[in-house]
């Protein structure tokens, strides 16, 4: 018959002094981390509030060329959104959190009053560069996206002294 080595009853699982030390270092772990976190989300938030509105104006763009028609992107400041008309599609700035708003680093623009229009052939339809500027809300990040009038859409970071 075969017989099951024994275990010593003092030999298995974990002591209270161990789980105690798993813990302190764990909650040492998450008081160092959730600060860097919360430092970190906004400009996040930021960048990817910056990505989308620059691959809806791509959309925009490729609507008007795929439909042979004129494509717009709108902005309001109130509630703070903009509409890629064709594909109707509305996106608020809101719904990224941290803050995100239009604004830009001497606080005297923010997005064109007048939409901005590509054409069936994928040009600026509208005069002039038209620029939005997107900022956190401790402002301590800005984005610009700039549409020439060729329909090239770019993207530029504010360095503290000028967009790169």
């Amino acid at each position: 018959m075969f017989k099951s080595p024994r275990i010593p009853r003092n030999s298995s699982g974990f002591t209270l002094l161990e789980l105690l030390i798993t813990g302190v270092i764990i909650s040492i772990l998450a008081a160092t981390a959730i600060p860097a976190f919360s430092v970190w989300l906004p400009g996040y938030r930021l960048k990817t509030a910056t990505r989308d509105l620059f691959s809806n104006l791509q959309l925009a763009k490729l609507t008007a060329i795929k439909t042979n028609q004129s494509t717009s992107v709108s902005f309001t400041a109130s509630p703070a959104q903009y509409t890629v008309s064709g594909v109707n599609k509305t996106v608020s700035l809101d719904d990224y959190g941290s803050g995100v708003k239009f604004d830009d680093p001497t606080h005297s623009e923010t997005f064109p009053a007048s939409p901005i229009t590509f054409n069936s052939t994928g040009m600026l339809g509208t005069l002039g560069t038209p620029s939005v500027y997107l900022s956190n809300g401790n402002n301590s990040a800005y984005y610009k996206i700039e549409c020439v009038s060729t329909g090239a859409i770019r993207m530029e970071k504010w360095s503290g002294s000028g967009w790169e």
